[in-house]
């Protein structure tokens, strides 16, 4: 009995100078957790981010993330532990069959729509492009800024700036060029957006396509063009209103809801989380009142809650 009495002390020692303490239990605001965060919507995203941070961090809650393309986030959500992650795409077949098949069931969530802007220097004196001048741009077929049906006329050439294996280029490629490569020079796949709109900013005949919320977040000295559709170009996933084909619209909130700006995205969340850990803490976070009104003071539009316009006076 006194062999045992003193193995049983002997544990007891060890643990206490080895700190042998049970592991905190995760809870929807304490843990830690790592996101996936489509880079052209990643200015939102990470403002979400920072906000829980101040409500939680003293509470245990850790967030870390990496901002990537949506479509590298959905591949690694289907492929490896990420828990959360942010794109501007919904899942395909394929992946959803993939994950449901090791992981089971998982959240899947609109939570804000996003436009693509176009950009141009702050000079300019081009205010509006339509979809086929953009598809003209971007296959090579217009050149020049003489070349676009505008009221007010530039002259010279256009320099075209997208990134490369991005958001934007891989929804402009769907969206547009029917799945085909667009002729003309990339920016390297590691440039943000952020590095776009400047150097945007800094040349006369340059024009980029940017997720509107970098613009808003970095306050850059460019011009956002009005963009029109036609009946020939209508994306049937955010069917536009009637009267709106030929006309022009900014990427305003309130176009973006009524589907007048042609260029919108839904930006989707999608989580592994069962309930009970800081994953759903987050994702609710983003879902309520307050998170859905940093998309709005981002230029984006709230997916979770209702909206109303309001006529100016």
């Amino acid at each position: 009995m006194r062999s045992i009495g003193r193995f049983i002390g002997f544990i007891f020692l060890a643990c206490t100078a080895t700190s042998c303490t049970p592991e905190t239990a995760e809870t929807p605001t304490r843990g830690n957790l790592h996101l996936l965060i489509g880079e052209s919507v990643a200015p939102a995203i990470v403002y979400q981010v920072n906000q829980f941070l101040d409500y939680y961090r003293q509470n245990g809650a850790n967030i870390t993330f990496s901002s990537i393309s949506s479509d590298d986030a959905l591949r690694r959500f289907v492929s490896d532990t990420t828990r959360t992650v942010f794109g501007t795409r919904a899942l395909s077949s394929a992946e959803r069959e993939a994950l449901e098949k090791v992981h089971g069931s998982f959240l899947e969530m609109i939570v804000a729509y996003d436009a693509v802007a176009v950009v141009v220097h702050s000079t300019n004196p081009i205010t509006g492009i339509s979809l086929d001048e953009i598809r003209g741009v971007l296959t090579g077929r217009i050149k020049r800024w003489e070349q676009l049906q505008s009221r007010k006329t530039k002259q010279g050439s256009i320099l075209t700036y997208l990134q490369d294996s991005s958001d934007i280029s891989s929804y402009l490629t769907t969206r547009l060029l029917m799945e085909s490569e667009p002729a003309l020079k990339f920016l390297p796949s590691g440039t943000s957006s952020g590095v776009l709109i400047q150097e945007v900013a800094k040349e006369p005949s340059a024009i980029g396509f940017v997720g509107l919320s970098w613009i808003d977040s970095l306050k850059a000295d460019v011009k956002i063009l009005e963009v029109s559709a036609t009946s020939a170009e209508t994306d049937t996933s955010f069917r536009p209103p009637a009267g709106s084909l030929g006309k022009y619209f900014s990427p305003h909130p309130a176009y973006i809801h009524q589907n007048s700006y042609p260029l919108k995205r839904a930006v989707y969340m999608y989580s592994k989380s069962l309930g009970g850990d800081l994953a759903s803490g987050f994702s609710g976070f983003v879902a309520t009142f307050e998170g859905q009104r940093i998309f709005l003071d981002h230029g984006l539009v709230p997916g979770t809650q209702e909206i109303t316009l309001k006529k100016s006076r």
